[in-house]
């Protein structure tokens, strides 16, 4: 799988909000930002938000700010993307689109913290 390409595309995921609130977003990244977006405006090039990948201090399993899921099933899909401003939780559609684009997000983490040479 090519994926830059992949992470360029995007994903669907749930977005949770502290207070309960769940909104489906598309989830993408480029040029060394992730945004989210509507999935139908994916296109107007106007993201809803957006984090710097250089200001992501950790991904957690879980919610960690927004109510907690009862269907653990659905729990275990949920990861939170950390920033000194804010957290960014997601809900995957499955198991393995969670772990991927955790394991993506961290990947690219390590490139930050390795020493250029």
């Amino acid at each position: 799988m090519d994926t830059h390409k992949y992470v360029k595309a995007g994903e669907v995921f749930v977005k949770h909000h502290k207070f309960g609130v769940e909104k489906i977003r598309l989830i993408y990244i480029l040029d060394d930002i992730l945004y989210w977006t509507k999935p139908e405006d994916f296109n107007k090039q106007k993201p809803k938000g957006k984090i710097k990948l250089e200001d992501i201090l950790q991904i957690e399993n879980g919610l960690k700010k927004a109510k907690k899921l009862k269907d653990l099933e659905r729990a275990s899909n949920c990861f939170s993307i950390i920033t000194k401003e804010r957290t960014l939780e997601l809900e995957a559609s499955n198991i393995q689109i969670k772990n991927l684009w955790t394991n993506i997000i961290n990947n690219i983490l390590k490139q930050y913290s390795t020493p250029q040479q």
